[in-house]
């Protein structure tokens, strides 16, 4: 046993090692050049620098962080971690666990919603891309493309760090891991977002490890992006 637990090892900081540093390269690459918000800073006295690229339309920066933070870590799962794009989150898993969590997390991510449209920074950040027309045909086209940002979203958080590190690091400190990096890839965001993401990271990926899968997390972190653009567009 001790001798397989030596050879195993070697292993395992291996798969963690390239994981982290995976989603640390595609968090960065999304951060600076896939936004459709520029980030810059300003020194005391002096003018602004931009950090980040041009912005984006935002539904090309949907399709980019989708591209990005899924098919890219889906294309290498099997290599870094050993395991097929599909046992990172995109099976059923506990189905009936995932209807009666959605349906008990659906009216707290309408209210987290309505808190976040009453914040006057968060109305300067949101919708994403700017403000678009109170036309419900636009804002359907914009809701669906905002769901492919939410899977690439969920898929390099909550599968490909989270339940693909989770056998290696044990499934509380990849929820940490996982919560952590998410948090990173929100800076720059309002205080107010700041303050929620950490802790709505770890109930997301609580409910990813409860349910075996994906698609709690992913509609109700989709939910309350979508509640809130829609108060901001048709208040």
């Amino acid at each position: 046993m001790a001798g397989e637990d030596q050879r195993t090892a070697p292993v395992t900081r291996y798969r963690v090692a390239l994981a982290v540093g995976l989603a640390g390269l595609l968090i960065a690459c999304a951060w600076y050049l896939i936004r459709p918000d520029t980030v810059g800073l300003r020194r005391a006295g002096g003018g602004w620098l931009e950090l980040t690229g041009p912005p984006l339309p935002a539904p090309a920066a949907f399709l980019g962080v989708f591209l990005v933070f899924g098919t890219v870590p889906a294309a290498l799962s099997r290599t870094i971690l050993g395991k097929s794009p599909g046992a990172l989150g995109l099976g059923p898993g506990d189905w009936k666990a995932t209807v009666l969590l959605c349906a008990l997390g659906l009216p707290l991510a309408a209210a987290s919603a309505y808190v976040a449209s009453t914040s006057l920074e968060l109305q300067q950040v949101y919708p994403l891309g700017g403000m678009l027309a109170a036309n419900l045909p636009a804002f359907t086209v914009h809701a669906a493309t905002y769901l492919l940002y939410y899977l690439g979203f969920e898929y390099l958080f909550r599968g490909f760090l989270l339940l693909g590190l989770e056998d290696e690091l044990g499934a509380l400190n990849a929820n940490v891991l996982q919560s952590v990096l998410a948090t990173a890839f929100h800076l720059g965001k309002p205080p107010l977002e700041m303050l929620a993401v950490l802790p709505a990271s770890l109930l997301f990926g609580w409910l990813t490890l409860r349910t075996r899968a994906l698609w709690c997390a992913l509609v109700l972190h989709w939910t309350v992006g979508v509640a809130l653009d829609a108060l901001l567009v048709f208040r």
